[in-house]
């Protein structure tokens, strides 16, 4: 009898929305702050900054949620991944055809403890995937490489490489 895991089941942490739209958080700030702002700009500019800061408002309700809503379940063979707002898309990867793993950390990321993993597979579809917004104490590349070598000595895959 084999190994069992358990599945892990894994969404992005809620501060990942503030290291991708941080920019843009802080431009709808200032276009709302100038469009309140009496005497700055001509008042016929005001209502324009004014829409202008609504429609940003919508947009980052909508990648907040989009974030948010993302999900990365790792079963003992597959790693699924499920987005979308208005429309959901998912996407399975064998996790026998996983051959690499990285971890960057950009300069946000490290000031909230977070964390992007990439995984590169032999997959077609999705040669590579980020898993964004991981939490830096969670081990959860060591996990994956784990399942991924489980399930390759159970499909007796092998892989060759850098062979002259």
């Amino acid at each position: 009898m084999g190994l069992t895991y358990k599945t892990i089941r894994i969404h992005p942490s809620g501060l990942q929305f503030l290291v991708t739209d941080g920019v843009t958080i802080v431009l709808t700030l200032f276009v709302l702050a100038l469009a309140g702002y009496d005497g700055l700009m001509p008042r016929s500019w005001a209502s324009y900054a004014l829409g202008v800061g609504v429609f940003l408002i919508l947009y980052l309700f909508y990648r907040y949620v989009y974030v948010t809503r993302m999900v990365f379940v790792i079963t003992e063979e597959q790693l699924k991944y499920e987005h979308g707002v208005f429309t959901t898309e998912r996407g399975f990867i064998e996790l026998y055809r996983i051959v690499d793993y990285s971890e960057h950390r950009s300069f946000f990321q490290l000031l909230l403890g977070l964390k992007t993993i990439t995984l590169y597979s032999g997959d077609r579809t999705t040669p590579s995937i980020d898993l964004i917004g991981i939490w830096n104490d969670m081990d959860l590349v060591d996990c994956i490489r784990e399942r991924v070598e489980y399930n390759k000595r159970r499909r007796n895959i092998h892989e060759f490489t850098n062979t002259k």
